[in-house]
């Protein structure tokens, strides 16, 4: 869209709605891969779009797409070693890391039309930017924000030329900085404007959105029964008419033709305030019925934000009920002046409790509710952290698939946009500040982190599919001073902001002071991965960990890597986590006993698979898929279902299915093998080359084995057929045993 076009669009959007316009600036962008500077020439700039990241390649290495086509063991570490042998340490500064991390720049033209000057009030909102970023209007700085994973806004009314071109420019800067949470992590630090920015047109009389770049408008449900919702709706009302000045000194009387005496005249800015502004908060339901409303006039002075606290009484009301009943009323608050709607807020509103019970576990509006969680990481493919909408509506629709009740964001809050999904779906969200490994006992380090959690909370505050704020994730891994103090300040400050939400915290090292600060907590481990303890151990260290802090705790991480192309024969062995080959039978495996361990746990309030999807990491070397975390159920690229996704789908998702596992280990060297089937059938028919060979029923965990089934020389057609006892559900595949067979 040309600067032209985005002054129309503005200028007719405006006169048919009198309240605010938000108009995503998406297009017609410039930038530059080094630190230009404010005033540099932008001529020769690279075009680029919003959301954009300049590490969507460097940072994941290895090929664009994801292959599926089988490979040997002594082709994964021979694949390997080459690669190894030929790469080369950059002597770049800014590749330290292995990706670019410095300062960039961008740069995108507003054509601001001349009526809007002292009518209208302009904001420009960014949704993220990674990690540090000066903005600049007109070559004035208009503030520094820290932080890359919550969004900051700033207001351009007087710094901006009406009718004229404006200039607005973005240093961005992903530079490792130690007074910034996280200082280290296994995950990629993205560079860029890689969330929507945004244009916010107002009424001088506006909600405010810079109040930490939230809505302006925090909903409170206050209590909740059969017969009625209190709801508490506080809004910040920003008064943006300028103030009268004080004269410098007392003028004289002046005589005038009606022969009364006067100061000096008021300026037109004053002579347009309104004396007072009516604010109008609704609820309403999912069909658009009024269901609850109120009122009041509001006297503001100039160049003043007040907050306006109203509560509503909801009848009936209907609970927000996670995948069971998701269901969402809106809120809404205007603002009004002689009638008419001058700016106005739509929020999502869902009436729900979140609370953990030592006898019962996690309970959703005071009844026990599973939690059967992932984790994600916001990265795809090729695109790094800049993802589209529909990529989160294809995440969310994977998740949804599986039966996934709930997920945790690491380890940094993730977009708007996500959220609402989410709501909208009934997925319990865990967020969390990026206090990774660990921390500075340094005052900047404590303010940044501070002003990180509060960001987190009065960004996300309205959404109810969040249950849980996390303060840190396996601090103790990397040599630190003590950080209880930090700690319990932010564990204070999320109950201080958000008293019905829970505080949690993923550790990995247990008999830790800073295990005891969180109100919740959560144990990240990877048996049979990173250790040799078999999955069974895992109820021993879940018991250990739970009697450790004196409650009921999470399993916030756990799982193993699988690359869809390695696969394994006969009997399992425990592959090396750093190696070159990771089998897919070997995840499968794994998550099988975790599973067996976690699903009816007494210790345990909820579970969290590491990871939904597979991961660019950068330094990473293992998998034959260099700088890429391969601990996820789906593929970096999305296009493929590990096995393992569809091990939890049979045993979360109650929709019927039947899936033949290693189906995509086409060649086979022995001729007598187990074939192995997830179901949540009834009972499961094998047939082979058309011929059955057995029925079975699942176990406890879904599984149905057929051990000893002898497949022919050449290709045979295996084929599942599963039983509801209401219809028929079939998989099947094709596998080669090659003429050099094998006995097992």
């Amino acid at each position: 869209m040309k600067p032209r076009t985005l002054l129309v669009l503005l200028a007719c959007s405006l006169q048919a709605h009198a309240a605010r316009e938000v108009t995503p600036l998406k297009e017609d962008w410039k930038f530059i891969r080094e630190n230009a500077g404010v005033a540099a020439s932008s001529e020769a700039w690279q075009k680029v779009s919003i959301p954009h990241t300049w590490n969507a390649k460097d940072a994941q290495e290895g090929p664009d797409a994801v292959s599926a086509t089988q490979e040997s063991p002594e082709e994964a570490e021979a694949a390997t070693k080459a690669r190894d042998e030929g790469s080369k340490p950059s002597q770049d500064p800014h590749l330290g890391s292995g990706y670019y991390r410095g300062a960039c720049w961008y740069e995108h033209s507003l054509q601001i039309p001349s009526e809007w000057k002292g009518k209208k009030r302009v904001f420009i909102r960014f949704g993220a930017a990674g990690t540090v970023a000066k903005t600049f209007i007109n070559k004035i700085l208009l503030g520094e924000h820290l932080g890359g994973c919550t969004a900051f806004c700033y207001e351009l009314t007087d710094y901006l030329n009406y009718g004229a071109t404006n200039e607005l420019r973005v240093e961005v800067d992903n530079t490792h900085r130690e007074d910034l949470p996280p200082l280290s992590g296994d995950y990629n630090l993205y560079g860029g404007l890689y969330r929507q920015v945004e244009l916010i047109v107002t009424d001088n009389y506006c909600i405010t959105p810079l109040d930490y770049a939230s809505p302006g408008v925090y909903l409170t449900p206050r209590s909740i029964n059969d017969r009625v919702a209190q709801v508490e709706i506080r809004t910040l009302v920003s008064n943006g008419h300028k103030a009268p000045k004080a004269p410098t000194k007392t003028p004289r009387p002046k005589a005038t033709p009606a022969g009364t005496n006067s100061v000096t005249a008021a300026s037109p800015q004053k002579a347009e305030q309104k004396s007072s502004i009516t604010v109008r908060s609704e609820v309403r339901d999912a069909s658009g019925k009024l269901v609850a409303e109120a009122s009041n006039e509001q006297s503001i002075p100039p160049e003043e934000t007040k907050e306006v606290v109203m509560n509503l009484t909801i009848p009936s009301p209907r609970l927000w009920n996670g995948r069971k009943d998701p269901y969402l009323y809106s809120a809404t608050v205007s603002l009004l002046a002689n009638g008419e709607t001058v700016d106005a807020v739509t929020q999502p509103l869902g009436l729900r409790t979140v609370a953990i019970s030592q006898a019962q576990g996690f309970l959703l509006n005071g009844k026990p509710y599973p939690v059967h969680g992932v984790n994600r990481h916001q990265d795809v493919r090729n695109k790094g952290w800049a993802i589209s909408p529909e990529d989160e509506e294809r995440d969310a629709s994977l998740m949804k698939e599986m039966g996934v009740t709930g997920v945790r964001n690491a380890h940094y809050p993730q977009s708007e946009d996500w959220h609402r999904i989410n709501d909208r779906e009934g997925v319990l969200v865990w967020d969390e500040v990026s206090l990774v490994n660990e921390t500075r006992n340094t005052r900047a380090f404590l303010l940044n982190s501070e002003e990180y959690l509060r960001e987190m909370i009065h960004q996300l505050y309205n959404h109810p599919s969040i249950a849980w704020w996390g303060i840190f994730n396996e601090l103790g891994s990397k040599p630190m001073a003590p950080c209880n103090p930090l700690l319990s300040r932010l564990q204070s400050v999320a109950k201080e902001i958000d008293p019905n939400r829970l505080v949690v915290a993923a550790s990995c090292n247990m008999n830790k002071p800073f295990n005891q600060v969180p109100e919740q907590i959560g144990m990240n481990t990877y048996p049979g991965w990173y250790y040799t303890n078999p999955p069974s151990f895992f109820t021993t260290k879940i018991a250990s960990f739970s009697k450790e802090v004196g409650k009921r705790i999470a399993v916030s991480e756990y799982g193993a890597g699988a690359n869809i192309a390695h696969h394994t024969e006969g009997p399992l062995v425990q592959p090396a986590h750093k190696g070159a080959f990771h089998p897919e039978e070997w995840q499968s495996h794994i998550h099988e006993g975790d599973w067996a361990a976690l699903k009816d746990n007494p210790n345990l309030w909820g579970t969290f698979v590491w990871n939904m999807f597979d991961f660019a990491c950068k330094g990473r070397r293992e998998g034959n898929t260099p700088s890429l975390n391969d601990k996820g159920l789906v593929t970096h690229d999305r296009q493929f279902r590990k096995d393992a996704f569809y091990f939890y789908k049979a045993n979360w998702n109650p929709e019927p299915m039947v899936r033949i596992t290693s189906s995509r280990m086409t060649r086979r060297r022995i001729a007598t093998t187990e074939v192995k089937v997830y179901s949540n059938c009834k009972d499961v028919e094998l047939k082979v080359n058309g011929k059955t060979v057995g029925t079975t029923h699942p176990d406890d965990i879904r599984v149905c084995r057929f051990p000893a089934v002898t497949l022919s020389p050449g290709s045979n057609v295996i084929e599942a057929i599963g039983h509801d006892g209401v219809k028929t559900l079939t998989d099947t595949c094709t596998w080669t045993l090659e003429t050099d067979t094998k006995a097992p």
